[in-house]
């Protein structure tokens, strides 16, 4: 479908114009040389300066032969005063078309830079995890939005500390530069603090001012921050979609057990849950890109537990995160809304043998 569209859409304005010829040729009763301004109004939405002004022509010049061809620069249809006057609208249309076509480009153009600025940053400061720390394995993946869609503020890190593997995964409020700045300011903070400080409230209390004092009254970021000290897990969430836990081929929410506000926002961050993990347990962290893409015809949220269990069947965490986001891709016929930044983490079974550390960069 979109495919057609792209098609038809350049002849639109083809159309038009000879469909105002026709009329105007089919009937002695209407004068409709005054809608071929249409046609190069309708190229300004898409086209370039140069292909409207080249509709405005073909307007202009379809209103003199019309004219000459039903004698409007005689007495008829108003006499040559009115014509003259049909004329100049549609001239002085045309030359509106360029000027909004060239506005047009140059806004697009603009928007295309800063969203190329904001990839480059957000590639610069999302640095690969490790495939395998602490006893533990990683995957990752990062799913772009549609080229349509804003860069966002999804963000993402596995760090070693004194007190276990540390994991955090976020989501900035808001889209382009700001929401990149953001996001660098937060990893910063993270993979400082995670190396300083030992208590999991502590870290969090530091994530939220540092979200305070750079953003703004309106600004915040959803997080969660996870530890795992041998087989214990410690959570705490800033208003994140909760993780994924796939244990035995089943996958449930790994719920909070009181969720806090988001980063920026919180007043007492005392609250953290503690979850003990097993051997080939695996856990998905993601940001809401995932939870919120939906079905084109249908409208449907995409399903993700079972897409989470059915593509945790790989062996592989880089191949379930491959057919996850192969299902997310599907579900939504490829138009994503939001990014989509996916961390998978695995206890390794009793049959498992973790391969040479590696770095993992899948984004």
């Amino acid at each position: 479908m979109l495919r057609v569209l792209r098609w038809f859409a350049p002849i639109t304005p083809m159309l038009i114009l000879a469909l105002v010829v026709g009329l105007q040729l089919s009937n002695q009763k209407w004068n409709v040389i005054g809608l071929a301004i249409l046609s190069p109004m309708l190229a300004a939405t898409f086209a370039g300066p140069r292909l409207t002004a080249g509709y405005g022509v073909a307007a202009v010049l379809a209103g003199i032969l019309l004219g000459l061809h039903d004698d409007l620069f005689g007495r008829s249809g108003g006499g040559p005063t009115a014509q003259v006057v049909r004329l100049v609208g549609v001239t002085a249309g045309g030359v509106m078309a360029v000027l909004v076509s060239r506005y047009n480009i140059r806004r697009e153009t603009k928007l295309q830079n800063v969203t190329r600025v904001a990839e480059v940053a957000q590639q610069t400061i999302l640095s690969p995890v490790p495939s395998s720390s602490g006893g533990l394995r990683f995957a990752v993946r990062y799913e772009s939005a549609t080229v349509e869609a804003m860069i966002g503020g999804d963000l993402y890190e596995v760090v070693d500390s004194p007190w276990g593997t540390r994991l955090l995964i976020g989501d900035v409020r808001g889209k382009g530069l700001d929401a990149v700045r953001i996001a660098s300011r937060v990893l910063s903070c993270f993979r400082l603090m995670s190396r300083r400080t030992g208590d999991l409230r502590d870290l969090l209390a530091n994530l939220d001012a540092e979200v305070a004092d750079a953003s703004c009254l309106d600004d915040f970021v959803t997080a969660v921050v996870g530890q795992v000290d041998g087989s214990r897990l410690t959570l705490a969430n800033a208003g994140h979609p909760d993780p994924v836990l796939v244990r035995a081929g089943q996958a449930d929410l790994l719920t909070v057990s009181s969720r806090l506000p988001p980063l920026g926002l919180i007043t007492d961050g005392s609250n953290v849950t503690d979850t003990v993990l097993r051997a080939g347990d695996r856990l998905l962290f993601y940001t809401d890109g995932i939870t919120e893409a939906r079905a084109p015809t249908t409208d449907a949220f995409f399903p993700l537990l079972p897409a989470a269990e059915a593509a945790f069947a790989h062996t592989s965490l880089d191949e379930a995160l491959t057919d996850l986001a192969d299902r997310v891709r599907d579900w939504t016929r490829s138009t994503l809304n939001d990014d989509v930044a996916l961390l998978a983490v695995e206890v390794p079974g009793p049959t498992r043998h973790a391969g040479p550390t590696r770095r993992s960069d899948d984004h």
